[in-house]
């Protein structure tokens, strides 16, 4: 059921955190000289941390969908610049020097979406022909065998978590392989979440059956959606309503999500990035409830400001304040459909 609209006290106070998030991400203030998106900026010492090759193609697709170019074309053009450089000498790790630069498939698709949706709105041939590559590179590798979250032709990983071993989150990849107009690997990869998906909703995300990490069990739920918005299918936009149904049971006091959920009890602090995502894939299916109301309050609750602009934090009790990118580019799109600055959300601009 579909609650009645925020009042409008609320619903000012959405539209300037809108405001304050977009000028965050589309000024640069997370952005490295290189061009690229950081993963987070300290709120009290403005310290940026590593480039983050995944997360510039989330702020790529973010830009890509900006009513008009103006400081995000410069903004834009720099983080593509970066990211087709560093695939043309070959560089494919989720980040420089970490994990022994294994490769991981999740990430070459946020990049090849980013890439394609940026390269088709400017126009721009090497951004489009670069995210071509990508997600043929991507059709090769699980065109191999069972989906699997790490490059067979790469190096191996010394990792041990949903994002080495879970295979749920590959469900999102639909999108880049849609973009390309590839249906056969984006529908095999939407059976493989309908054949992991519990009837209570839950995706398992490891192969620890316990715990259910929100954070890959939310890309399942958007890769099911991306499907059933692009092909009209109903049945996989409702295995997404379930998913979601089953993490907003696990909605805190505070009106946000947990990091996990373990046995059946919530595991781990509150994370800003999850509960974005819930909240805008619930406001993308039509879904307004009193808990997806809490977590729009909650959303605008914890930003937090900084030189005049606004971000989310990572997990908002932790000491460190770190303004998280990825969830600040979650959170924007999230309250642009609670403030209803954009009437729907199409399945090319989910973030």
């Amino acid at each position: 059921m579909i609650s009645a609209a925020p009042s409008a006290l609320d619903s000012d106070a959405v539209r300037a955190t809108v405001a304050g998030l977009k000028a965050w991400i589309c000024s640069g203030a997370c952005q490295s000289l290189s061009g690229a998106f950081v993963a987070w900026v300290d709120l009290v010492s403005g310290r940026l941390a590593f480039d983050y090759a995944e997360i510039t193609g989330y702020a790529l697709t973010y830009l890509a969908h900006q009513g008009s170019l103006a400081a995000e074309l410069t903004v834009g053009r720099r983080a593509a610049d970066w990211l087709v450089a560093r695939l043309r000498r070959g560089a494919l790790a989720a980040r420089d020097g970490w994990d022994g630069d294994a490769v991981y498939l999740f990430d070459l698709g946020m990049i090849a979406t980013g890439l394609l949706s940026f390269g088709r709105r400017t126009r721009t041939e090497r951004y489009i022909d670069a995210g071509r590559s990508l997600v043929d590179l991507i059709g090769d590798e699980l065109g191999a065998g069972q989906p699997a979250a790490l490059a067979r032709s790469g190096p191996r990983s010394a990792r041990s978590s949903w994002s080495t071993r879970g295979t749920a989150h590959l469900t999102k990849l639909a999108q880049p392989f849609l973009l390309c107009g590839r249906t056969e690997p984006a529908a095999a990869l939407v059976e493989n979440a309908l054949s992991l998906q519990r009837s209570d909703g839950r995706f398992p995300t490891s192969e620890d059956e316990a715990t259910t990490m929100l954070h890959p069990h939310m890309y399942a739920a958007e890769g099911l959606w991306v499907w059933g918005a692009a092909h009209g299918d109903e049945d996989a936009v409702e295995h997404a309503r379930a998913a979601l149904g089953w993490a907003w049971s696990y909605q805190l006091e505070s009106g946000g999500l947990p990091r996990a959920v373990t046995r059946g009890r919530v595991d781990g602090p509150e994370q800003c990035d999850l509960t974005a995502q819930a909240v805008r894939l619930s406001l993308a299916m039509g879904w307004r409830s009193p808990a997806v109301e809490r977590g729009i309050r909650r959303l605008v609750e914890v930003a937090r400001e900084r030189r005049g602009k606004l971000a989310l934090p990572y997990q908002p009790e932790s000491p460190e304040q770190h303004l998280n990118t990825w969830a600040t580019l979650f959170g924007a799109q999230a309250l642009e459909l609670a403030a209803q600055a954009r009437p729907a959300l199409a399945w090319a601009e989910l973030v």
